[in-house]
This record gives structure tokens, C-alpha cells and sequence, in this order.
């Protein structure tokens, strides 16, 4: 209740949407490389790197490296806390309120960076200044795949390409094998369309960001920042449409312990 149907999320605006929140990942992602060289969408590679750096007795970046999975998770959960906690106690999520936070974050690495707070742009060799660059990426990063992630009904996730990746294969078996209905056979095509513009917008943003970070540094975080700001207007539009469609439901309204919220 108060997301997104699996009908709604495959029309071409909602695609559009994805596809710019994939853009926006892809060029953080590429973005905190080139800063400070550590990628910081996902945390996949992380516990294999913890892992190593255990083996190889050197604590030290194996704490500094578990920084970058709990400010991921952090992330989420403050997501989540504003949304998906709030639809398990019958109230309205604030999707608009994460998704605002996004551009203000970006913005304020954008800032600190030109006055000089977080050192040269380039430099890789690890200070505690420039891991608040990387960590407050990765948090953020976290808010935009568990804010969307919740409104999709876990359908739609935009800061890595793994989960994606397996679903295009899974989905393209189901197609081409299985013995879907028409309505369904559509519905999984729009739904791996998705995916596969979500894919592409991703490694265009990476493209994208090497070519205006080395030219631009920090600055260049202006990219995301307005591609932030346009999601943030279309999450708007969509919390309207879903005010509409919900208008008439208790729980989103009234008590927040009613028993049909949990239920979705």
C-alpha cells in the first residue's frame, strides 16, 4: 500500500526515472573513484577486501573498509526509517523527504570540496578527510536504493548492477522458456526494459563522471546534483498521484496501528 503497482513502474516515465537514478549512481560511483579511489555504490566487493585485509594482519583497513558497507546500510536505514517503517505503522511514507535530503548532501560534498575541506582532488592516498567524502557518498547512495527500492516493492534498484544483472538473465529465460501469459509476458518485457536502461544510464554516468571530474574535481558534482533535484520533482508528482489513489484508505490516515498496512 502506498507504492508503486508493478504496472505503474514499467511506463515509460517511471523507466525515464530509473534510468536517471542508474545515471546518477553510476556517476558517484565513477565520482568517488577518481576522488579518492574507492568506488562507493555497492558493497559486493567490500567483505572479500575486509576479508584480505584480516588475513593480511592489517586491522586498520579492515576497519576503514567496513566503513563503507555500514554507511551504506546507514543509509538505508534512514531511508527506511522515514519510509517503509512508516508503512508498517499505517502512515503515509515520506518518500520526498529522502529524496530531498540526496541533492542537499551532494551539494554540501560539492561546497566543502571547492573551499579545499577534503584536500586535492585525485589524491588516493587514504586520510580520514577524504574518507567522509567516501562515506557520506556510500550513505547516500544507500538512502537512493532503499527509498526506491521501497517504493517499487524491491522491483526497482538503481546503485548496482549485480541484482540487476541476474534478474535481466532470469527474466529473459522466463520469455523466451516459460509459458507466460500475454499480460504477463509484457509486463516481465517493460520490466527487463527497465533494468536494461538502468544498466546503460549507469555506465553512461561512469562515462560521464571521468570525463567531468578530471576536468572539474569537485565541481563536477553538479551533475548529480541536478539529476537529484529532477527526482525529487518527480517523486513529488508521484506522492500526489499516490495521495489520490490512497485518499480513501484508514490506516493512512488515522491509526497508526491498524493491521491492513502491515499486510503489504
Amino acid at each position: 500500500m502506498y507504492r508503486l503497482e508493478r504496472e505503474d513502474f514499467v511506463q515509460s516515465p517511471y523507466i525515464s526515472l530509473w534510468a536517471t537514478l542508474g545515471f546518477q549512481a553510476g556517476f558517484i560511483n565513477a565520482f568517488g573513484f577518481l576522488a579518492c579511489g574507492r568506488y562507493v555504490s555497492h558493497v559486493t566487493g567490500f567483505g572479500t577486501q575486509i576479508g584480505g585485509a584480516i588475513a593480511e594482519k592489517n586491522p586498520l583497513l579492515a576497519f576503514e573498509l567496513l566503513g563503507f558497507p555500514v554507511s551504506f546500510i546507514l543509509g538505508a536505514f534512514i531511508s527506511s526509517f522515514f519510509t517503509s517503517a512508516r508503512l508498517e505503522r499505517g502512515l503515509i511514507p515520506r518518500y520526498g523527504l529522502i529524496t530531498c535530503m540526496l541533492p542537499l548532501i551532494l551539494a554540501g560534498v560539492w561546497l566543502a570540496g571547492e573551499l579545499g575541506v577534503f584536500g586535492e582532488f585525485g589524491n588516493t592516498a587514504s586520510s580520514e578527510i577524504e574518507l567522509v567524502v567516501l562515506f557520506l557518498l556510500s550513505f547516500v547512495c544507500g538512502m537512493q536504493n532503499g527509498c526506491f527500492a521501497t517504493l517499487t516493492k524491491g522491483q526497482i534498484r538503481t546503485t548496482h548492477l549485480t541484482g540487476i544483472s541476474t534478474d535481466i538473465g532470469t527474466d529473459f529465460a522466463r520469455m523466451w522458456f516459460g509459458k507466460l501469459s500475454p499480460k504477463e509476458y509484457e509486463l516481465t518485457r517493460r520490466t527487463n526494459l527497465s533494468r536494461i536502461a538502468t544498466f546503460v544510464a549507469f555506465a553512461t554516468g561512469s562515462v560521464i563522471s571521468v570525463q567531468l571530474s578530471r576536468q572539474f574535481g569537485y565541481a563536477s558534482l553538479v551533475a548529480p546534483l541536478v539529476t537529484s533535484g529532477l527526482c525529487y520533482i518527480a517523486i513529488r508528482r508521484i506522492q500526489s498521484i499516490l495521495n489520490i489513489r490512497f485518499k480513501t484508505v484508514p490506516p493512512l490516515t488515522t491509526a497508526p496501528t491498524a493491521t491492513p498496512a502491515r499486510a503489504c
